[in-house]
Order: C-alpha cells, then sequence, then structure tokens
C-alpha cells in the first residue's frame, strides 16, 4: 500500500536521495525551510511505501499575465528506480491534479529532459501533451567594477 501524504522533517534525507537519482543536488536547509514554510505557491507530495519513501512530486501555483487564471507547474516528480512502474508516478500526478482543480487551475504542466523517454510515454499516457520547447539559461551574477 502507498500513502501520499506531505513531507515531514524526517524525509530530508530520504528527498536528498530521490532527487539525486535524476541529478539535482538539493539543499539541506532549502528542504527544511519549504517543509517548514506553508508557501500558498508550492506543494510538495511524497509517496511512501512500507515507511520507506518511494516518490516525490513538487507542484508551483503560478499566475501567467497572459491567461485567466492558475496554473500549476510540476517542477519535480521522481520515483525511486526500485519503484519504478509501480503506478506511484500515477498516485503523485493523481494527487497533484486534485490539489490544482481545488485552487482553480485551468492547467497543469511539467518539463521532462530528452533523455527520459520512459517518462514521456508515462505522462503522454496520463494524458499530457508535448506542446512546445523549452529553453533555460542558467543566470551567473557578474561582479560589477567600483
Amino acid at each position: 500500500m502507498t500513502l501520499i501524504r506531505a513531507p515531514e522533517l524526517k524525509d530530508i534525507p530520504s528527498l536528498k536521495t530521490l532527487f539525486l537519482q535524476l541529478g539535482y543536488q538539493t539543499n539541506t536547509d532549502r528542504l527544511r525551510q519549504q517543509i517548514n514554510q506553508e508557501d500558498k505557491n508550492i506543494t510538495i507530495l511524497v509517496a511512501e511505501s512500507e515507511k520507506e519513501l518511494c516518490g516525490v512530486i513538487v507542484v508551483n501555483f503560478i499566475t501567467p499575465v497572459h491567461e485567466n487564471g492558475l496554473w500549476a507547474l510540476i517542477s519535480a516528480l521522481v520515483i525511486d528506480e526500485s519503484s519504478r512502474g509501480a503506478g506511484i508516478g500515477r498516485k503523485l500526478l493523481i494527487a497533484s491534479e486534485r490539489i490544482a482543480l481545488d485552487k482553480g487551475c485551468s492547467k497543469i504542466e511539467l518539463s521532462s529532459n530528452e533523455r527520459r523517454v520512459r517518462a514521456h510515454k508515462f505522462y503522454e499516457s496520463k494524458g499530457y501533451k508535448e506542446v512546445r520547447k523549452r529553453f533555460v539559461k542558467p543566470l551567473v551574477r557578474i561582479p560589477t567594477a567600483n
């Protein structure tokens, strides 16, 4: 049985391990802050099976100026490598979609690395459609001379 719930501080080591499986170096203090903070613009849910975390989803809520209504943006969905294919991702998506609907969102979107073909097939099977390309630029602050 898989339980979908909000994360707790005791989950931080497991969350870091999950995020690392997709290459995300997650800061402990940042995770602690997000778990403790009641930010209405972000929802984190974890999947727990047999008292072990096996998945996490992070949903951000944004209000685009060019659209009417709130949008949900899934910024991370990670299922433990040993638990993939067991329906955990589906449960996390369903829970996130319910929260987004309850908040009045008109759309939910996510992005996925081009290499994750299996994940793309999963998302498409859940009703998600590829609609655009995404461009990302890392920002680096350049010191100014005084």
